[in-house]
C-alpha cells in the first residue's frame, strides 16, 4: 500500500489547499466572534476525513491500474462505498460531538473538493481556453 509520487503530489495539494480554508474559514469565525476551540477542531476533523479519503481513493486506484477491468471496477466501487460510510460516521460524529463546531466540520469537508476546482481553473488558464493544448 505504499503511495506513488502522484499520490503523495495530489495528496499534499489538496492538504495545503484545505489548511489554506480552513485558516480563511477560522479567521472569519473569529472576525464575527463565534470562535473557539471547537471550530479548529472541526476544521481538523472535516478537512483531513477528506483528505484522507481522497489518498485511499488514490492508493486503490494505483492498485488496479494493472488488474483486468471488470475486477478493478469491482475494487473500485467497494472501495467508494467503505470510504464513503467512513466519511460519513467521521463527519456525522463531528457534528454529534461538542469537542467540534458542526459547521467547520462540513465547511472543511468540502475544501478539498474547492481546492480542485480551484487547481482546475488554474491549469486552464496556464494551458490555454480548452485546456486540451498539447504544447
Amino acid at each position: 500500500m505504499k503511495a506513488d509520487k502522484t499520490v503523495k503530489k495530489e495528496t499534499g495539494i489538496l492538504l495545503a489547499g484545505t489548511l489554506i480554508l480552513s485558516a480563511v474559514m477560522t479567521l472569519i469565525f473569529v472576525l464575527v466572534g463565534k470562535f473557539n476551540y471547537t471550530v479548529v477542531t472541526g476544521a481538523l476533523l472535516g478537512g483531513l476525513a477528506s483528505v484522507l479519503n481522497f489518498f485511499l481513493m488514490g492508493i486503490v486506484i494505483q492498485n488496479v491500474v494493472h488488474d483486468d477491468p471488470e475486477t478493478a471496477k469491482k475494487k473500485i466501487q467497494l472501495s467508494y462505498t467503505v470510504r464513503s460510510f467512513a466519511l460519513l460516521v467521521i463527519l456525522g460524529l463531528g457534528v454529534y460531538l461538542p469537542y467540534f463546531h458542526w459547521l467547520s466540520v462540513l465547511l472543511s469537508a468540502l475544501f478539498p473538493r474547492v481546492t480542485i476546482l480551484f487547481r482546475s481553473i488554474v491549469l486552464k488558464k496556464e494551458n490555454g481556453n480548452g485546456g486540451d493544448n498539447p504544447s
